[in-house]
């Protein structure tokens, strides 16, 4: 019999021998240690389980099944060795089944390295056993231009700093470690626990304790700095932190049950399992699995200074339902894994009533199909990330489910229909999925949501029946035209009183109506497709006009650019959101390449049009959910109804324009033509650096040293007004600022509305902001809102906005968002944002963090920005993965599908 010891150490020396060997081939290096890892770590937890009961770990047999199970389940109920347990859950779900490619391998080892790093750690303080000495020999940053930056940055968090825990609670939306010296470190993504704050204001500091990522947190932050390029970087450190759950999330919780409770964070309950949580980082979730003797002690501990017990009547009523299976058991473990106020009140009955079919819990009966199907379902109002699906669910049993995932994600992410036999090869008897999944349905959700097959392609029947009746409703309004309709626009250009200085434009506008009532016009960045527009509706003149496009800046775009009479401007949400019927004479649709399918059936079935005219580009950021009708209709309606723009004027830089054509054609020579042109830039100081008033740094992510949130940080830094902080957040007079969707200022301040900060002045309870905006506003209609109009010239407004502070007001299940700064500062934004708008001066940053991110219509949106000059900062690494990944979607398989289909 061999020793454990030798066992885990056999795996610790291919590890090793690997990581030597192969440090060149990151992909293939990788490969090989995640086939290592499950039985390493399966040993490990033997190894601790043996010691836990002074046994002798030499008398182990072979066949160590049995060892394994027991091994397992003491590290699940050791708080010091849960990390063990978590890896091992990871690697049961990733790597387990089947061989990763290379990228993928590389992926999950930095994902894992973290888990490895602590693994070694713990061996060494606890067995006095060396593994994976040479670890850090594993290259897990291939920028080194980041290392300087974080080595600054963990200086700062060696110190000893003495700060308070705050009152103010937040939310971690992401924790990214990061590695100096075989330490581990965080880089912490959080908000506001406020069911107002925007998903986009987000805050970025650092750590060396690991934060428990589930619940609301309280945090010790201090404000710091890091020398950058001879520059004081704003930095944020957290040094301490604690649980605090939101109270009204438990009562809220706790009413799902059945339990009307009135927890306060002052109860001793409350106290002593936040407590509880933290010391042991078990999340509530794994409390109620808890064997019923280690459950007993846990409600014990907690419950032993509290006079009521209010907590574990409800947990004690949620275990019942989880352990014996029954319905409402995925709603409650999601729910109770991650809680957050906002989605449970959405889950919630209204009105109060019980759901009979999900165990009498007081839920909408939406939440029927997730509780079912919980991996190709979705909670009201909210898409649950797959990771988290996986820790709190079990996947056995539901391959089912995750065939049709695969399917639903390809439509949704790729913008396929169709998906392939071939693309579905790691699933075994894919007929009996299809047949089970469909057989499981909601019966509701049936005729949406059932898969079909056309040969060996399958698709969702909803958004193969959504695309068919959109491309039949279009060709049917194809088929006539307006009856004289060219010569009335002839008539009409000859009066002179209207000018197109455009050959292309006065031809489309001639044509456009005289062979079919539907008009869709294509055209790349910058040809002018807002001017198009203008020109139709200046001859539709006093005739009812409806513009709808999908985002407040394209809706704000055309108000701009449309001078015509009787037109009325409205974002889609809002338009489908009215109940009313809105007939019109025409409707125009702007950035129909963001407008989901969905939507389109939508607005189809509501409109009472008499034309519609149908604006866009197919290469630029496409819709947010499934959106391919506008590629399809293209070929698939009359020709006389489809017209394309061509020439440009955003610019007449004609390097510039090549560039453009390049990247929209994905031509062989773009690497040399970006280098030979100076486009692209190795990342450094320059970035920082303002060549243009009219200029804009564009990113993809948040975080990082080269993030949206510090390149504001390290902008305003070089404001040299005083700084004003604000919780967290830092403001200065003469920042820019981009306001986020709020009800409490609409319609007059509406998302991505631009503005800049002209004074603030803080006061004990709230603080106040004067912003001026890039609009013009009067009196009447700030009517009713809680804003004061400043002044006003012929091109901006300056209006006067409060935002308050009341104590514990994340304890409470507050509507109101006036403790909610409405904007975000913005010297740079994301490329999603920046779509419709454009600048002199772009700056876009590509990183090898995000770089598996940047799709074809990503970069194309992002270079289009600019009239004069363009800078990508990037290294020739990550632009010739970018370049090689960005490959245009050629295929016609949808196409001709669905060209048979409609026939």
């Amino acid at each position: 019999m061999k020793k454990i010891d030798e066992k885990i150490s056999a795996i610790d020396t291919n590890i090793c021998q690997n990581i030597d060997k192969n440090q060149d081939n990151r992909g293939f290096l990788a490969q090989n240690i995640l086939a290592q890892l499950r039985n390493f770590v399966e040993y490990i937890s033997i190894k601790y389980y043996v010691n836990s009961i002074s046994g002798d770990i030499s008398g182990i047999p072979e066949d160590m099944y049995d060892e394994i199970n027991q091994g397992l389940n003491f590290i699940k109920g050791n708080s010091k060795l849960y990390f063990l347990a978590k890896f091992h859950q990871m690697l049961q779900k990733s790597v387990s089944h089947y061989t990763m490619s290379e990228e993928n391998s590389e992926r999950l080892m930095l994902k894992y390295y973290e888990y490895l790093l602590k693994i070694k750690k713990n061996l060494k303080t606890d067995f006095n056993l060396n593994v994976l000495s040479n670890i850090d020999k594993f290259p897990v940053n291939l920028d080194n231009q980041l290392s300087d930056y974080y080595e600054k940055i963990v200086d700062k968090l060696e110190m000893t700093y003495v700060s308070e825990i705050s009152e103010d609670r937040y939310y971690i939306q992401k924790t990214k470690p990061f590695f100096i010296d075989n330490e581990i470190y965080y880089e912490i993504t959080f908000r506001e626990a406020n069911d107002k704050t925007s998903k986009f204001e987000r805050n970025i500091a650092f750590t060396n304790q690991d934060i428990l990522s589930n619940y609301a947190v309280k945090l010790s932050i201090k404000h710091d700095t890091v020398n950058m390029y001879g520059k004081h970087m704003p930095i944020l450190i957290i040094n301490n932190w604690e649980v605090s759950i939101r109270p009204c999330e438990l009562n809220v919780f706790s009413q799902i049950l059945n339990n009307f409770t009135q927890i306060q964070s002052n109860h001793n309950e409350y106290r002593r399992l936040m407590e509880f949580i933290k010391k042991s980082r078990f999340n509530i979730l794994d409390i109620l699995l808890l064997e019923t003797s280690s459950y007993e002690k846990v409600k014990k501990y907690v419950t032993s200074k509290s006079k009521k017990v209010y907590l574990f009547k409800t947990l004690d009523t949620c275990r019942e339902i989880i352990l014996n299976n029954r319905p409402g058991c995925n709603v409650l473990r999601y729910l109770s894994y991650h809680f957050n106020n906002k989605i449970m009140k959405l889950q919630k009955n209204r009105y109060g009533n019980s759901c009979e079919r999900l165990s009498n819990l007081r839920v909408e009966y939406g939440c029927i199909p997730f509780d079912e199907m919980p991996f190709v379902s979705s909670l009201l109002g909210h898409n649950p990330k797959i990771y988290d699906l996986l820790w709190c669910i079990d996947t056995n049993g539901r391959e089912h489910e995750l065939l049709a995932r695969k399917i639903q994600i390809n439509s949704q992410t790729n913008g396929k229909l169709y998906t392939s036999i071939d693309e579905l090869e790691s699933f075994e008897d894919i007929h009996l999925l299809i047949e089970k999944y469909n057989s499981n349905l909601y019966w509701k959700q049936r005729e949406t949501r059932e898969i079909g097959n056309v040969g060996k392609n399958y698709y969702i029947k909803g958004f193969e029946d959504d695309v068919i009746n959109i491309l039949e409703k279009l060709k049917e309004i194809s088929k006539e035209g307006i009856e004289n309709y060219e010569n009335s626009v002839e008539s009409w250009l000859n009066t002179g009183s209207y000018i197109i200085d455009c050959k292309d434009k006065k031809e489309i506008l001639k044509t456009m109506f005289s062979n079919s009532k539907v008009s869709l016009i294509y055209g790349a960045a910058g040809t002018g497709k807002s001017t198009m527009i203008n020109h139709a509706s200046n001859f539709f003149g006093l005739q009812k006009k409806l513009l709808l496009a999908n985002t407040n800046p394209a809706v704000d775009n055309l108000k701009r650019k449309v001078s015509a009479p009787n037109c009325e401007f409205k974002t889609i949400a809002k338009y489908l959101y009215s109940k009313e019927k809105q007939d019109c004479d025409l409707l125009i649709i702007d950035e129909c390449s963001t407008v989901s399918n969905s939507d389109m059936i939508k607005i189809l079935s509501k409109a009472d049009f008499k034309l519609l005219i149908l604006v866009g580009d197919i290469y630029q950021i496409e819709s947010i959910t499934f959106g391919n009708w506008f590629k399809l209709a293209k070929t698939n309606v009359s020709r006389t109804s489809v017209f394309e723009l061509t020439e440009p004027y955003r610019t007449k830089d004609k390097p510039l324009l090549n560039l453009w054509t390049k990247v929209r054609k994905n031509e062989d020579d773009l690497i040399e033509y970006l280098t030979a042109n100076n486009y692209s830039v190795r990342l450094d100081e320059s970035v920082f650096l303002t060549d243009d008033l009219d200029e804009i740094i564009l990113c993809l992510n948040y975080d990082g040293l080269y993030g949206i949130n510090n390149i504001n940080c390290f902008l305003q830094s070089n404001n040299p007004n005083k700084l004003v902080n604000w919780g967290v957040v830092s403001y200065k007079i003469g920042d820019p600022v981009l306001f986020n969707e709020t009800s409490r200022f609409s319609p007059v301040l509406f998302n991505n509305l631009k503005g800049k900060i002209s004074n603030i002045e803080k006061l004990d309870t709230g603080i106040i902001f004067d912003i001026e905006i890039e609009t013009v506003i009067n009196e009447i209609d700030i009517v009713d809102l809680d804003l004061e109009l400043i002044s006003s010239t012929q091109n901006s407004s300056i209006v006067r906005l409060s935002v308050y502070k009341y104590p514990n007001m994340s304890d409470n299940d507050n509507d109101s968002d006036d403790t909610v700064v409405p904007f975000q500062i913005a010297y740079a934004i994301s490329i999603h944002k920046a779509q419709g708008l454009e600048f002199n001066s772009v700056k876009l940053i590509i990183t090898d963090e995000i770089d598996e991110l940047i799709t074809h219509n990503i970069l194309y949106t992002a270079i289009t920005r600019t009239k004069k000059n363009l800078k990508i900062y990037w290294t020739p690494e990550t632009e010739k993965k970018v370049i090689e990944h960005i490959r245009i979607d050629e295929s016609r398989k949808d196409e001709s599908i669905l060209k048979r289909k409609l026939k």
